[in-house]
């Protein structure tokens, strides 16, 4: 019996490994210098070269590996090459995007200061959040807004996929 356990162990986390994103939700606080604990595990998936800027939806602070954010400023400069409605979206985007930046030997990152004045205000308690790709840093408050309003929002969760399913199998047998 004793084997199966640990043979599982190592199943669960050979999975575990696998994942590519970053996912979990974490509670923090930003000291009087601006700076953040990253969890660790988020730190080893985001590598040492990353950019500190905003999420696409630009609501948040966002944590990018390099290459991550390289995509995104390329899919936001194909859209604007096609359309000059996107050129906004790209410059607030480049503009705040920080690189260049690194974690001390305690895990912590420095939060840019026009970040912080954006997204954080005077808060001290962050949440850290896995957002698939990226890193997501908003308020405490923050986050209490956004899982409120998505309780609000989304009471029956498992309807609505249903309903998303049925939709797509609808469109797949058209």
């Amino acid at each position: 019996m004793g084997g199966n356990q640990s043979t599982e162990y190592r199943q669960a986390d050979t999975r575990q490994r696998k994942l590519k994103g970053f996912f979990g939700a974490y509670n923090h606080s930003v000291d009087a210098k601006g700076r953040m604990i990253v969890p660790q595990s988020f730190r080893e998936r985001l590598g040492e070269d990353i950019v500190i800027g905003l999420n696409m939806a630009q609501n948040s602070i966002a944590i990018y590996p390099y290459e991550i954010w390289e995509k995104k400023v390329e899919l936001l400069t194909r859209l604007r090459d096609q359309d000059a409605r996107a050129e906004k979206f790209l410059d607030r985007f480049s503009r705040f995007s920080f690189d260049n930046v690194s974690f001390d030997t305690q895990g912590r990152v420095l939060l840019p200061a026009a970040l912080r004045e954006m997204y954080l205000k005077d808060a001290t308690g962050v949440q850290v959040s896995g957002a698939n790709d990226y890193v997501k840093v908003v308020s405490s408050r923050q986050a209490e807004i956004e899982t409120q309003s998505f309780n609000d929002e989304h009471p029956d969760v498992l309807s609505e996929i249903s309903q998303i399913q049925e939709g797509l199998r609808s469109r797949a047998n058209a």
